[in-house]
């Protein structure tokens, strides 16, 4: 991409949607445009929020996975029980035991993943013992 050592400077020069915007030129001239003009790089136009649990599109149709919710137990439990506590530190407090939290389910089921193939693989008490060891190492 460079010639030299790149630095931050470069990082905001550097035209990143170029792609995006070739290809939406060329279909406009060419009589077709795309339905998202960016969907084949970046997402950018894409309507993601229909699949995404997070969105407030998802919240309002009762499909969301209730962050909100949570954000606002948590924060009045923290308010309450913390003292001294601001909305800014319940806030910290907040991501960090939700990334613990998804940290510690995808290191489950890495695990139980694992334990499966090794079932299939090498039978249960090979399975067991290998689990065993693993647990260990860690």
């Amino acid at each position: 991409m460079f010639n030299r050592k790149s630095n931050n400077a470069d990082i905001h020069q550097h035209d990143w949607a170029r792609r995006d915007r070739a290809t939406l030129l060329s279909s406009l001239h060419a009589g077709c445009a795309p339905e998202a003009p960016a969907t084949t790089s970046s997402g950018w136009g894409a309507d993601a929020a229909k699949k995404d649990p997070r969105s407030v599109q998802a919240y309002l149709a009762g499909t969301g996975d209730l962050r909100a919710t949570w954000w606002n137990l948590y924060s009045s439990v923290y308010m309450a029980t913390v003292p001294g506590a601001t909305l800014e530190l319940a806030m910290i407090s907040f991501h960090r035991l939700y990334h613990a939290l998804t940290l510690s389910r995808l290191g489950f089921a890495q695990s139980v993943a694992r334990a499966a193939a090794d079932i299939e693989e090498k039978g249960v008490l090979l399975a067991a013992y290998n689990s065993v060891l693993r647990e260990m190492k860690r």
